[in-house]
């Protein structure tokens, strides 16, 4: 079903090659690091696609990140189990075909904030808007727990239904070196996947490669402003497209948590990191990081929207203008908007340029 091709090409994080190595270590055998990386990512891919993981069945983790919405889902924010609410006796209802809502997908309670992509996340030492999870073994076990997700659990549920599955025992098998299943086992497989969902063959690293007929001449245009005038490589700069860091942009407070009567203070919440999910989340709020959420990374933006930790954006040209227009109202009460957040002063030919350097100079070739 998704393309494995690719695969053999990306190189996998510390933990998982150390993770192998031990279990492979333990169980003395001859399978070689190679093959047991490719048996880890076929284990992940399938763990990935799993409808069976979520309670009731019907949600796996490629629904939300999906292959055929740049790896997200094309919503303002997430949605999961929830469907299933209108049909308790089954949970049968599709998880995209009927609708409550004409012209929305989704039907009842939504997740806080959009669905980031899988396009080049295994570049963040940690994950979420918030920076709450570590790595993306460390992220993959928070979402078989939420209520609005998968609303499952590990013992009580996951492990389960893999130990009862007829080919996973010997697909972990095929990775760990025996058959046992764990948790731990689980995530490191599903990181592993995840990590080959990467694209470095966008016209931009084409052009930086050498190859200067990669970018039209407005898209060089619009790059000499991203890495010049424009200021966009502050916060994005080369060659990752990413400070790995975290940014107040006054970005309007939209959505699920903003319908309840609240609000997102993102990063200042202070949820802290943990070595594996807990209930309730212990936090410890910073002020000085309200309302500041991660800097994506840029490769493959035009199929990744709805924009910013919201969706508060669903047009990409309009995303790109809010900012160079400076951003919206500082929500914080402490003055943490990014000060690099000014009005640009861009005229509409600057900006046709920025934008077509982002939308298609940044833009590779799909994973599927």
């Amino acid at each position: 079903m998704q393309n494995l091709v690719r695969t053999t090409a990306i190189l996998s994080s510390g933990l998982a090659l150390s993770f192998l190595a031990s279990c492979s270590s333990s169980s003395g055998s001859n399978t070689t690091a190679a093959d047991q990386q490719q048996a880890l990512i076929e284990l992940g891919h399938k763990l990935m696609f799993d409808e069976d993981l979520s309670r009731p069945a019907g949600v796996s983790c490629g629904m939300c990140h999906d292959p055929q919405r740049g790896w997200g889902d094309d919503r303002p924010q997430g949605k999961g189990v929830q469907d299933h609410t209108l049909n308790t006796a089954t949970g049968a209802i599709p998880h995209d075909t009927t609708l409550a809502v004409s012209g929305n997908r989704f039907k009842t309670i939504l997740t806080d904030r959009n669905t980031p992509t899988i396009y080049n996340s295994h570049l963040f030492p940690n994950n979420f808007w918030d920076g709450r999870a570590g790595d993306l073994m460390h992220q993959a076990n928070f979402p078989v727990d939420g209520f609005n997700e998968m609303n499952a659990g590990w013992d009580d549920h996951v492990i389960p239904v893999l130990e009862a599955d007829a080919d996973y025992p010997d697909m972990f098998a095929a990775a760990f070196g025996d058959s046992t299943i764990t948790q731990e086992r689980t995530v490191t497989a599903i990181g592993a996947y995840e990590e080959t969902i990467s694209v470095f063959d966008t016209p931009y690293d084409q052009y930086v490669a050498g190859d200067t007929s990669a970018l039209t001449a407005a898209q060089v245009n619009g790059m000499d402003l991203f890495f010049g005038a424009a200021g966009c490589a502050t916060c994005h700069p080369a060659p990752m497209l990413t400070d790995l860091s975290f940014h107040n942009l006054g970005v309007p407070d939209v959505g699920q948590v903003v319908m309840a009567g609240g609000t997102d203070i993102g990063r200042g919440a202070g949820d802290d990191f943990t070595p594996l999910p807990i209930n309730p989340a212990t936090s410890s709020p910073d002020p000085d990081q309200d309302y500041k959420f991660k800097t994506p990374q840029l490769r493959m933006v035009k199929v990744t929207g709805p924009y910013f930790h919201n969706g508060a954006f669903a047009d990409l040209r309009d995303a790109i203008e809010f900012i160079a227009e400076g951003g919206g109202t500082d929500l914080s009460t402490n003055g943490t908007k990014a000060p690099e957040i000014v009005d640009l002063g861009l005229t509409s030919g600057q900006l046709d340029d920025l934008v077509d350097f982002v939308q298609n100079g940044l833009m590779g070739t799909e994973i599927k």
